[in-house]
């Protein structure tokens, strides 16, 4: 029920801003590496590192709707809900009956980010630059990722890899070119996400995600549909 609050609170963000001048969609590729460090265990001689293989990188599909406020002097406030996939392509782990187990351990997470951006437009031309940073809040979706579900022979070891946090904070950046086109503009942009939570659910293991993405979107105008409404009233 938390999750749900939180996510229905970041949805209405979107319109409750007033004097928005345009929204936008845009998806693309995500590219996120998890650093794992861990520290010794009471009682234990050995690091579950040292037993277990991991595939730290996970390639994902990024989406994401916003909307920018504008503050003048080609300063924009933006605040919008992405989606993406985050974790750890692939945790392997041999026992001592030499039973070979391996799984995916990722988590769906839809986020809510709110940057301060800066738009350029090149004076007689369609094209324009713009640049963004501010914080980013993601919120786990959906089930258990599925290394959860290991054999009890094998949870031990592969689980604490597996158990995420809810909630991962991290700082987000973008930059990109945009080219005026039809009532809007059609964008491309490349994004930095700089993890700054420990994402396993785990007393000894320490990990925090960096992804790197490129998107393609397209930007509306408000007024776009307050003619349109005009229009439909006139007629």
């Amino acid at each position: 029920m938390k999750k749900c609050f939180l996510i229905i609170t970041m949805i209405c963000s979107l319109g409750s801003l007033q004097g928005q001048t345009s929204f936008s969609l845009a998806a693309g590729y995500l590219f996120t590496h998890t650093s794992v460090a861990e520290y010794k265990r009471p009682n234990f001689n050995y690091y579950l590192l040292d037993e277990v293989s991991i595939d730290p990188n996970r390639n994902s599909f990024h989406a994401s709707l916003t909307v920018d406020l504008d503050l003048g002097t080609r300063f924009f406030l933006s605040t919008g809900l992405h989606y993406e996939e985050m974790g750890i392509s692939n945790v392997s782990f041999t026992d001592t009956l030499n039973d070979f187990y391996s799984y995916q351990a990722n988590q769906h997470y839809i986020g809510w980010s709110l940057l301060l951006k800066y738009h350029y437009q090149f004076r007689n031309s369609k094209f324009g630059i713009f640049a963004g940073v501010g914080p980013k809040v993601d919120v786990a979706v959906g089930y258990l990722n599925i290394a959860e579900q290991a054999p009890w022979m094998a949870a031990n070891t592969l689980t604490p890899f597996a158990r995420f946090n809810t909630i991962d904070f991290s700082i987000a950046a973008e930059a990109g070119i945009t080219c005026l086109l039809g009532p809007g503009s059609l964008f491309a942009k490349v994004n930095y996400f700089q993890g700054l939570s420990d994402v396993l659910r785990d007393d000894y293991l320490v990990a925090k995600t960096i992804s790197l993405g490129v998107d393609v979107g397209y930007t509306l105008p408000f007024s776009f549909f307050s003619s349109k409404k005009s229009q439909a009233r006139t007629n």
